[in-house]
């Protein structure tokens, strides 16, 4: 091996195991000082992510899309050009200096996550900032709580501006999604405290849509260029809670439960009846699934058949436009998301996106306690 060629082996190594190094340390401390992370780590976090959706902004599709798409063609343009080295020189070295590039890229990329938003998953639980009692209750209050977000899912569903085919036409993505970023935006200045200070630039479009709904994935967030990146799949009363959902994230709530919670607020501190319905679907869908005795669930669900007729065809046409994509991808990709979740700190894995059921109920308590 050239002295040239060993010496960037070798400062490659070197370089991964101090990312690595460096990522471990910061996790500790995320996760051993609980001060550090509430008063320097997450607003660090929040402004560096804002400013990173700003930067990004100039293009309404997902430019972590790109970006993936651009380093996957990088590298296997490097791997097919090191085997060929290798060949032509009867020797693993070229390919030994490509994995170490590899190596080295996923150092980085392991570092920037946690340095820009992967701490936030040692933050505060979002009951905890409330000071909500989240405690286990019966399922009398969960039915109670239950009928209650149902009253306003009716509620919207007539609010809802429908067209001639009674479809809620609320101008799809484009129009749906700068509303998010006001309505997050104006959140953001009624609640300093809970959700701190940060530019809040608007969700954009999945490039790769059609993926995205083979894997059974709504929205994602991208830490390394600060984007909340949402699926076109789906219609219009179900956009806003997926890309409120996905805003919440990079507001430093990392647990799906907190980000649903999060979102549940910002759609209903929206004056666009839309918003506000599609928080009331999110809340009722995730209280009506968490029943477990067969009378209360019946008793829904004869409730929703009476009242809520427009309400269950949107539910219909929305699931329609999934089943589109339905396939044996999803299975899979629900076992890489609650493996990710679990190593993430969150035993319950894909679980946790359900627990958001605590926290709906914790604020039917409270409001009704506050009457």
């Amino acid at each position: 091996m050239l002295p040239k060629r060993r010496n960037a082996l070798r400062n490659r190594l070197v370089a991964s195991a101090i990312l690595l190094g460096l990522t471990v340390l910061l996790a500790a401390a995320v996760r051993g000082v609980p001060s550090f992370t509430q008063s320097v780590y997450l607003p660090f976090s929040r402004t560096v992510s804002g400013w990173l959706g700003v930067l990004f902004s100039f293009t309404s599709y997902a430019a972590a899309e790109i970006l993936l798409l651009l380093a996957g063609a990088g590298g296997l343009y490097a791997l097919l050009r090191s085997i060929v080295r290798s060949v032509r020189a009867r020797s693993a070295r070229p390919l030994a200096l490509w994995g170490s590039g590899v190596l080295l890229c996923a150092a980085a990329a392991a570092f920037a996550f946690m340095l820009l938003w992967g701490g936030a998953y040692s933050a505060e639980k979002a009951e905890t900032r409330l000071g909500f009692q989240t405690d286990r209750h019966g399922e009398d209050v969960l039915h109670r709580a239950t009928l209650r977000y149902m009253e306003d899912v009716i509620r919207y569903a007539a609010l809802a501006p429908r067209n001639t085919d009674g479809k809620v036409d609320a101008g799809g993505f484009d129009a749906l999604a700068p509303e998010a970023a006001r309505t997050v935006k104006a959140l953001m200045e009624q609640n300093p405290s809970l959700l701190g200070r940060a530019a809040a630039p608007p969700p954009k479009r999945a490039l790769f849509y059609p993926i995205m709904g083979m894997l059974g994935i709504s929205g994602i967030y991208s830490p390394f260029t600060g984007e909340a990146i949402v699926s076109t799949i789906g219609t219009d009363p179900f956009q806003p809670s997926v890309m409120t959902h996905e805003m919440a994230h990079r507001l430093g709530f990392a647990a799906e439960d907190d980000a649903n919670f999060i979102a549940y607020l910002a759609c209903m501190a929206s004056e666009n009846p839309v918003f506000r319905y599609s928080g009331a679907l999110m809340a009722f869908s995730y209280c009506y699934n968490a029943m477990t005795d067969p009378g209360y669930i019946a008793d829904i669900g004869a409730a929703m058949r009476a009242d809520a007729a427009d309400a269950l065809e949107d539910y219909s046409r929305n699931r329609a436009e999934w089943d589109r994509y339905d396939g044996p991808l999803r299975e899979a990709a629900e076992t890489v998301n609650n493996t990710y979740l679990q190593a993430m700190g969150q035993e319950d894995g894909v679980k946790s996106y359900g627990r958001v059921v605590d926290l709906l109920i914790a604020l039917y308590i409270y409001e009704h306690d506050n009457k």
